[in-house]
This record gives structure tokens, C-alpha cells and sequence, in this order.
């Protein structure tokens, strides 16, 4: 197997490359509509001839997902259901595996970023997208965030996973880009010990204060 890590430092957006070299076949997960990520990206696959067989996002904002796969034509581009979203890609099933050569990747629904968002996990690996952020919680976007879905998402789906398996981002705003199952489960201050009503109560109150901050300080969201 081969896997790549890649960081936006505009948007600590994080993506991700998982291939099959043997069957030459690759798979890239929330890739940064960044044009220079995906010609860096292009130069990886024919450095390691690599044929990119699956695009995979966790989540998107609405109808977002139209066009950020335009880079990379002929993969098969696999979300959760997004409304208004139409046919431009396959649906994301939860508990169904998804085959990049011989390597297996299996879709966990997690709600409440977005009401469609998704995790997957491969071998050891899982990548969450903004369902889990590292040492913390992130904040809902838009109106389409759930504070209660997301903490059963990560409580009830993400937090069942063994302590071992590493925990891969969407974005790294505080200089982490790794964690495992067992540290977020026994350290993550937002999740640690509170209630499903605590949590929601909390994050609401977090999310009000972060609307009220400046601009320049809202773009790195901050801890309980």
C-alpha cells in the first residue's frame, strides 16, 4: 500500500492519497480545489504510475461537490447524499467497502457537520473530514450542522473503533495532524465526559461566541 498526506496552509485543509501499487491503482480523499494541488498530485501519480481509479469526499456545503472533481477526470467520484447535488456522483452507503486495487475502504455514515457527512476507514486509517477535529470539535459551517448527530456520530460510531486506529482530519489548525481512536475517546476536551446535552448545550454556546468574533479571529476556531 501507499499513502500520502497532503496540507493547504491557506485553509489547513488536509487531503489524502491511498493507492494499491500493485494494481497501480489510487484513491484521493477531499481534495483541495486548489489548482496546484492537483497538478502536484498529477505529477505524484505519474512519478508512481498510478492511475487514479476513486475520488472520495467526507462532506460538502450544499451542491459544493459540483466541480471539485473536474481536475481528475475518469475517477469515480463517491460523497454522501447532498441535496441538490444531483447525479455528478456515486452515493456514499454506510457499512459498504470500497475497492481501490486490492485495498479495501469502508464507508462509516457520521452526521452532524453536514447531514450527509461520511469517514472512511482504511486498514488502520481513518479520515474523518470535519466530524472529529483533533483535541476538539469543530463548528457547523452553515445551518445544516447537528450538534446532537454529531456527537452521536463520534461517540457511537467513531469512538467504537479499537484505540489503535489513526485518526486523519480534514483540517489541522493546531499543529496536529495525526491522532488515534484511544486519545480522542480519553483526552478530547469536548467529547471528555459530557453528556449528549452538555455537548449540545456547549457547542451551540461556542458556535454563538466564535459569530461574534472578528473575522481575523474566527479563521482559527478555538477550544472549550
Amino acid at each position: 500500500m501507499y499513502f500520502r498526506q497532503f496540507f493547504d496552509p491557506r485553509s489547513a485543509a488536509m487531503s489524502y492519497l491511498v493507492a494499491d501499487p500493485a494494481c497501480g491503482q489510487a484513491a484521493f480523499i477531499d481534495p483541495n480545489p486548489d489548482p496546484c494541488q492537483a497538478l502536484v498530485f498529477r505529477a505524484l501519480l505519474a512519478e508512481r504510475r498510478l492511475a487514479l481509479a476513486t475520488v472520495l469526499f467526507t462532506h460538502a456545503h450544499g451542491a459544493a461537490l459540483d466541480g471539485l472533481a473536474d481536475p481528475y477526470p475518469g475517477a469515480t467520484v463517491v460523497a454522501g447524499a447532498v441535496p441538490g447535488s444531483g447525479d455528478c456522483f456515486r452515493q456514499a452507503v454506510d457499512g459498504e467497502v470500497l475497492r481501490v486495487g486490492n485495498e479495501a475502504i469502508r464507508v462509516i455514515a457520521t452526521p452532524g457537520h453536514t447531514a450527509a457527512s461520511v469517514s472512511y476507514l482504511w486498514n488502520d486509517r481513518l479520515f474523518c473530514g470535519d466530524a472529529l477535529e483533533l483535541g476538539g470539535c469543530t463548528l457547523a459551517e452553515t445551518d445544516e450542522g447537528d450538534p446532537g448527530r454529531l456527537y452521536d456520530s463520534v461517540t457511537g460510531r467513531l469512538f467504537a473503533l479499537p484505540d489503535e486506529v489513526l485518526v486523519f482530519p480534514g483540517h489541522d489548525f493546531h499543529g496536529r495532524t495525526v491522532s488515534t481512536i484511544g486519545e480522542e475517546r480519553r483526552r478530547n476536551p469536548f467529547f471528555l465526559a459530557r453528556s449528549r446535552d452538555a455537548f449540545v448545550a456547549a457547542f451551540q454556546a461556542r458556535q454563538q461566541a466564535d459569530r461574534r468574533r472578528p473575522a481575523f479571529a474566527a479563521a482559527v476556531p478555538a477550544n472549550p
